[in-house]
């Protein structure tokens, strides 16, 4: 009879996994297979010990979870370990026992039940006169329920706005002087707060700080950086379009090339029977009428030059933004020393003008820079073609300022570019896909407020595609052309003032290009974004190039 009792299984049925809101006390009723009604039959239940077993109690068969926060700790599945003792008894005398145990799992969830508190502006200063969209502050809070950038500022002020999510600036120049109000209110999407803050608007002293000049030539020496890497990427992409230009001529010969001659220079004569009998006579005494030539490759140099000018604008963050021109003149030469090799040499002469307004420095920065580069490139058949630029350059910054008069600088510096890229074509469209790899370091010397050189290097991935479409137009080619590119940076040893200020970003660009014998006009477009913030630029370009 025993044998038989004990031949039914035993175990405990309540589910080994239950959720409950947190702050919330949990009860769960602790079940098992067998029905404990039965006079004979009784079944108790214990806690076994266990990391957790602290957050429940036991009441017969009533197992409670402590009400517990969700934030108290980052693993909020609290597991415990209960066991069931079923005990057989015959006449008041025990028959039999069995034990059965389960380990239950309780998850706390989460409530959005957290009050946003730590409400803060970094700054609460102004100065009065500055213009509409300066950067008064960045707010912050603290929501233990929601992450920060999830947060959302607003305000219903009249004199201030928040841009970017989290950036307090003013909606028009604010000229009187004294404390302004501002009520900012912060949502976590179901729970709000306001606050009050008071920004303090004071007079520009007119005794000038030991610290605002050097504020302001810190910013200068950033925006010349920036300024020397474009017109330094400028030649760089002037150069790599000069190799695909080549690379693209058909049969790629110099029209001086000795390759036209086999083994030397042919005798011959305008008439037809004075170059017969001449003929006769030199093959009847033995001597070929060829000149025989040395078999040394001879080509000559191909002379260029180009002259581009871009108008653009670049918006930063916050109040930071840029208009500036560039023009350039690049003159080269270069020549294949094989089939399947091009070198050659470039003079530059760059010359960029900034208009820049922000929180430290508006004002005129003129860059002047002279840039002497080679390119070259190795072509792999039909596996594509490898390019390289490498250059120095040397230049100067002008600042026209009234208020730093002294913040003018120098720069020397170098670049490199190397791509690999290849040459398909599908219905008559052009296709030339490349990666490309960066460098360039920039040393801003040392002057009279900013005693210490300071030198920048920067180092970027690139992947992009060129897509062009050609046309005979008017004795001419007609070219359109788009090209698209990601570039992502690799190392930066500074972050730029405003003209780049993106780890990443995606440029495209399109226009037109016209060629007419050795001259070609060109017309483009050109948008940058950054990929991680809202920075981007925009910029028209115009190039003439014609060989010489």
């Amino acid at each position: 009879m025993l044998s038989s009792f004990q031949a039914f299984a035993f175990s405990i049925t309540t589910e080994a996994n239950i959720s409950t809101p947190e702050n919330t006390a949990k009860v769960i009723d602790l079940t098992t297979d067998v029905n404990s009604d039965i006079g004979f039959t009784s079944i108790d239940f214990a806690i076994l010990p266990g990391a957790d077993a602290n957050k429940f109690t036991l009441a017969g068969n009533k197992l409670t979870f402590k009400a517990t926060d969700f934030e108290a700790r980052s693993d909020v599945a609290y597991r415990v370990k209960v066991q069931a003792t079923k005990k057989v008894r015959i006449l008041g005398v025990v028959a039999s026992t069995m034990t059965a145990e389960k380990t239950i799992t309780v998850t706390v969830a989460d409530l959005d039940d957290e009050a946003l508190t730590n409400i803060q502006i970094s700054n609460t200063n102004l100065i009065a006169g500055l213009p509409a969209d300066t950067l008064v502050g960045t707010l912050s809070a603290t929501d233990l329920d929601t992450a920060a950038d999830a947060l959302t500022f607003t305000t219903t002020s009249t004199d201030f706005k928040i841009v970017n999510g989290n950036e307090l600036e003013t909606k028009r120049s604010i000229t009187a002087i004294g404390d302004m109000t501002i009520t900012v209110t912060v949502s976590d999407g179901i729970q709000s707060a306001n606050q009050e803050f008071s920004i303090k608007v004071t007079e520009k002293t007119k005794d000038t700080t030991v610290e605002e000049p050097v504020v302001t030539a810190q910013a200068v020496r950033k925006e010349s950086k920036s300024a020397s890497k474009l017109l330094l990427s400028k030649v760089g992409r002037t150069l790599m379009g000069r190799l695909s230009h080549i690379r693209h001529k058909n049969k790629q010969k110099s029209s001086f090339s000795a390759n036209d001659f086999v083994n030397g220079i042919q005798v011959s004569f305008a008439d037809s029977q004075t170059n017969s009998f001449i003929n006769r006579v030199l093959s009847a005494n033995g001597p070929s009428n060829v000149i025989p030539t040395s078999s040394r490759k001879v080509e000559r140099w191909d002379t260029w030059t180009s002259a581009e000018v871009v108008i653009g604008k670049n918006n930063g963050e916050g109040a930071n933004k840029t208009k500036f021109n560039l023009k350039s003149l690049n003159i080269g030469m270069d020549r294949r020393i094989a089939k399947d090799k091009i070198i050659g040499f470039s003079l530059g002469l760059g010359k960029q003008k900034h208009t820049a307004t922000g929180n430290n420095f508006s004002g005129d920065i003129d860059t002047m820079q002279y840039i002497l580069s080679s390119y070259g490139a190795l072509e792999l058949n039909d596996k594509g073609n490898i390019e390289a630029v490498l250059g120095v350059a040397q230049a100067t910054h002008k600042i026209s300022n009234s208020n730093t008069p002294s913040a003018d600088q120098d720069s020397d510096g170098f670049f490199a570019s190397i791509a690999y890229r290849t040459d398909l074509q599908a219905q008559g469209v052009d296709l030339s896909p490349f990666i490309r790899y960066d460098i360039s370091r920039i040393k801003m010397k040392a002057d009279d407020i900013l005693t210490n050189s300071e030198t920048a290097t920067d180092e970027a991935i690139a992947l992009g595609i060129e897509i062009n479409k050609q046309v005979n137009y008017q004795d001419g080619q007609l070219t359109r052309f788009v090209s698209v590119e990601y570039k992502s940076d690799i190392r930066r040893d500074d972050s730029d003032y405003r003209s780049k200020n993106a780890e990443q970003e995606v440029s495209v660009k399109l226009g037109l290009d016209y060629q007419k014998d050795d001259t070609t006009a060109s017309v483009s477009y050109k948008r940058i974004q950054s990929t991680n913030n809202k920075a981007h630029s925009n910029g028209i370009e115009g190039a003439v190039r014609w060989k010489f």
